[in-house]
């Protein structure tokens, strides 16, 4: 079973995940492969392939979880986002959730 490392921080209301998991970043540019960093109920850090437009909208989607997000912050390669709603327990838990195998069926 996956664990992640709880990050307690005194300036932070919501304790975040330290995860290494990988997840699309779909913003108005298109789509990009990303790293999730670490990840809280509020919002995640990630490590982009490409550019991020910093203060636009963005959609982040790992398997079958989806968190519509504003990018509060992108440097060279990495991109903060801010979830624009807190996420229940359930929606948090699903980002931890392996992607579903597909399954092969023949033509």
């Amino acid at each position: 079973m996956f664990q992640a490392a709880i990050e307690p921080a005194a300036d932070r209301t919501f304790p975040r995940s330290r995860v290494l998991m990988t997840g699309t970043l779909m913003t108005p540019d298109g789509a990009v492969s990303v790293r999730i960093r670490d990840i809280s109920c509020a919002g995640a850090q990630v490590w982009a392939e490409s550019v991020v437009p910093t203060d636009c909208d963005a959609i982040l989607k790992r398997g079958a979880f989806f968190a519509a997000a504003r990018v509060v912050r992108s440097g060279e390669r990495t991109v903060g986002l801010q979830f624009y709603r807190t996420l229940s327990d359930q929606e948090f838990a699903a980002a931890f959730q392996q992607k579903p195998a597909r399954s092969f069926v023949p033509a």
